[in-house]
């Protein structure tokens, strides 16, 4: 579970549209900021992108906000 605790005021400005925020880039908790996994095949060392990171290293988080009519 995240522990990052970032405080975002929603208040509709004009027309009602979806916004995103992204946070800054993390060092990716799954290979250690790595991008990726290296193991020995029979070929010789092989290395493998982190499925998480896709190889950059790093993640961000995206907060979408989908704004809706309130249908009572």
């Amino acid at each position: 579970m995240s522990k990052k605790r970032t405080v975002i005021e929603l208040e509709p400005e004009g027309r009602i549209h979806k916004e995103a925020f992204m946070t800054a880039p993390m060092v990716c908790p799954y290979c250690n900021g790595r991008g990726g996994f290296s193991h020995d095949a029979a070929t010789g060392p092989v290395f493998t992108n982190c499925p998480d990171c896709e190889g950059t290293g790093e993640v961000v988080a995206m907060v979408t906000i989908d704004w809706k009519p309130n249908l009572k």
